[in-house]
């Protein structure tokens, strides 16, 4: 199945169901442009159902085997996803009627699944969206901690627990003053 789906291709009046298998360019692009060690088993499958006129649901399943490196080893991190995807396509007239007023007072509730209503829509880029909030940006194996280090200017003391305690400073220096007196 391509990635792109057009409307004016589908049938209107009936949820249309996609399944989609990358293929390997598509799963080497998204390997770079998530600076990926590898990434398995995608799978992307779900349905776009018809809301309204010019207005579209879409409900998936991702699932993915992902490959990142540990920021302190290096070594391949592995994430297994399978997340939910739900969004709306609408066009931007009726986005706008939806917008609520912030008067500072009242909750604002926005619709983060809304998107702009386009005659096409890429699945390869709600792969790649879900994919970069969903991945964690700092990747670590397990049980690995970064070393403690500190930095500072030549002849400087570094900033220790200790000396961002002041009041624990002035208390060392009352005790002084008074064995002094």
């Amino acid at each position: 199945m391509d990635s792109l789906v057009r409307f004016s291709e589908i049938n209107q009046a009936k949820t249309f169901e996609f399944n989609l298998t990358l293929s390997k360019e598509q799963n080497l692009q998204l390997i770079k442009r998530l600076d990926l060690l590898s990434l398995k088993k995608v799978s992307f499958m779900g349905n776009l159902s018809p809301l309204a006129e010019d207005r579209w649901a879409l409900e998936a399943e991702l699932r993915a085997t992902v490959k990142q490196k540990c920021v302190i080893t290096l070594k391949p991190v592995q994430t297994i996803v399978s997340e939910t995807v739900n969004r709306t396509f609408a066009p931007l007239d009726v986005q706008k009627g939806s917008e609520i007023i912030d008067d500072g007072a009242s909750p604002v509730f926005f619709d983060d699944t809304l998107q702009e209503f386009n005659d096409t829509i890429d699945l390869l880029e709600i792969i790649f969206e879900e994919l970069t909030l969903i991945l964690p940006l700092y990747p670590k194996c397990d049980g690995v901690k970064s070393d403690p280090y500190t930095i500072t200017e030549p002849g400087k003391n570094p900033l220790t627990e200790e000396n961002l305690k002041p009041f624990a400073q002035l208390s060392k220096l009352k005790d002084k003053l008074e064995k002094n007196k």
